[in-house]
């Protein structure tokens, strides 16, 4: 906890009576730093005096907050706000304190204690090539995976992978009668194949029986389609993670469907001795509309086979007997709400009392995302075509970046900002348009200039001529009086801020506005807090300040999945 806000914290629960963690919630920041460093709204308080909120304020202003503090300068009345001011040097060396002792990661937060988060994310089809439909999962999940990590939590990744069903007993149709044993270790001739098959079937019906049998083959654990259902399954897991590595995506476990094949019936049986089970047409469904879902969900259809609620529901209950889990998390697009609900509602009914802790973690569309030929590509294109561009527009502006050595390695970099920045800048749940020019830029709120930023203040402290301080005693945090200064102190103090509440709702974009926030806050600091030429100490006190903001911003880029450049 930040002890300047723990005093106030403290001080303001004396004043109120009002509990400590409901002043810690209303607690805010004034709309210029120039009126103070916290505001804390007097409307609870003044409901419980009876009192007119600017009344309270004033109140406050003059009793409580008249009396000295290490921490705490002054207090003023604003309407209906009390605007809180801290001694700013004293503020300055707590925060460069914690920045240092903190190192690369300035979350540093014991609040997770080790609880579980499981996160359910990506979860392509294998025999497919990587598709961008699930690229926002991939990163969305991905980048709550750090944050909750760096909170102190344990999370687990969960890659679903989408390895069972009949389009398996379609591919081995087409591996059988246009195939051959290399295509079985080629993810892209498996497509072709896949793609042969629907083709052929608009001419010949009768493919899509032997798909059938095939499939009912692979239930049946048939040695040649096992054989075949795992060579496929083997070499799509190795191109995923080709692909996983060079976007630097991570998973603790790759349980897809086929997984849990042995587990659904007993979570069915589960949901008839509960009681929750109805015949209806030959299929077995649970009717969830006395609890406001209209839709019932389908256990097992008429035929016998299951449905993605099926093992979704034995997964859950797995996943919970496997890693108890604090929170289980979705990251799937929002077009499954539906289901959610309904898993959820069962789980509930089951009475599982951590079914609550499930969340639906949903996002919207990208639109846009193609190629120049408007063409909807698979992830491997987008990344190529993110490379080419990072690298065209840094060719163009050589003069302006003449430090870069492996232009290939900091094009990759760039368009890996590009595509990932333009994803969690944005609320997840809206749809958004992709455009590559404005993605590309190293201007405006994008990716390429956070990473510009970094690689800026980078430079700045490998070239002004000084050492950093061997020790906080070798600083004067009083030669820090500029705003730009107080500015970047603050900012700096909000990180751990920004990870909580991105995590509290379950946002990404919390974290990536607090970087842009950063960012400029940084870039309109270098011309009053120049350090190469300065008084020494001065020198040294700035130059540490700016050491904590690059550690702050490679941190922020490490949870969005973006790598911080050094040079560009």
């Amino acid at each position: 906890m930040n002890p300047f806000r723990e005093e106030a914290i403290v001080r303001l629960a004396a004043a109120t009576g009002l509990p400590p963690e409901q002043i810690d919630s209303a607690l805010t920041y004034p709309p210029t730093p120039e009126l103070g460093d916290l505001a804390f709204p007097c409307f609870a308080a003044a409901k419980a005096r009876r009192q007119a909120p600017p009344a309270v304020a004033q109140e406050l202003a003059r009793g409580e907050f008249q009396k000295p503090s290490d921490r705490i300068a002054s207090a003023a009345a604003a309407g209906p706000y009390l605007n809180i001011t801290f001694h700013r040097h004293a503020f300055a060396e707590w925060v460069l304190g914690e920045a240092r002792s903190a190192a690369e990661d300035l979350s540093r937060s014991a609040e997770g204690g080790g609880r579980v988060v499981a996160i359910d994310y990506s979860s392509p089809n294998i025999a497919k090539p990587f598709h961008v439909g699930h690229l926002r999962s991939t990163i969305i999940g991905g980048a709550l995976y750090r944050i909750f990590e760096a909170l102190g939590y344990r999370p687990v990744g969960i890659n679903h992978l989408g390895d069972w069903g009949t389009q398996f007993g379609k591919l081995i149709v087409g591996f059988k009668r246009w195939g051959s044993e290399a295509d079985l270790k080629d993810i892209l001739a498996l497509n072709r194949l896949y793609v042969k098959f629907h083709d052929e079937e608009k001419k010949s019906p009768q493919l899509a029986g032997e798909a059938r049998e095939w499939f009912r083959k692979q239930e049946a654990g048939d040695p040649e389609a096992m054989r075949l259902w795992q060579a496929i399954r083997d070499t799509s897991i190795e191109y995923f993670k080709r692909i996983y590595d060079r976007i630097g995506a991570r998973f603790d476990a790759y349980a897809g469907e086929s997984f849990f094949n042995d587990k659904m019936e007993p979570a069915i049986h589960l949901a008839e001795k509960a009681g929750l089970t109805q015949v209806s047409e030959g299929a077995l469904i649970i009717d969830l509309s006395a609890h406001g879902i209209n839709t019932p969900a389908l256990l097992r259809k008429a035929d016998g086979s299951t449905l993605y609620i099926t093992r979704d529901l034995a997964a859950a209950i797995y996943r919970y007997d496997a890693y108890r889990f604090d929170q289980l998390l979705y990251v799937v697009g929002s077009e499954q709400s539906l289901h959610f609900q309904q898993l959820f509602k069962i789980l509930e009914l089951l009475g599982y009392p951590w079914a609550k802790s499930c969340n639906h973690v949903a996002f919207g569309r990208v639109l846009g995302m193609s190629t120049r030929e408007g063409n909807v590509v698979y992830l491997e294109e987008l990344l190529d075509e993110a490379r080419e561009r990072a690298l065209k527009n840094m060719r163009e502006n050589v003069e302006k970046r003449p430090e870069v050595e492996d232009e290939a390695a900091v094009a990759e970099a760039v368009g890996i900002a590009a595509i990932f920045f333009s994803d969690l800048s944005n609320r997840r749940i809206k749809d958004y348009q992709f455009d590559w020019n404005r993605a590309i830029s190293f201007e405006g709120d994008t990716g390429p200039y956070l990473l510009n930023a970094h690689a800026r203040i980078a430079g700045i402290i490998r070239k002004c001529g000084i050492e950093p301080a061997r020790s906080l005693k070798d600083l004067d945090c009083r030669l820090l009086p500029e705003p730009e200064a107080h500015r970047l102190v603050m900012q700096v103090s909000r990180f751990p801020e920004a990870l909580r509440q991105a995590a509290e709702e379950l946002e990404p974009a919390v974290v990536a506005g607090y970087l842009l926030d950063l960012a400029k806050g940084l870039h309109a600091s270098y011309q009053v807090l120049r350090v190469k030429g300065e008084e020494e100490k001065l020198a040294r006190t700035r130059l540490e300040l700016f050491v904590a903001v690059k550690r702050i911003l490679a941190a922020g880029l490490r949870m969005l999945g973006i790598p911080a450049l050094e040079r560009m």
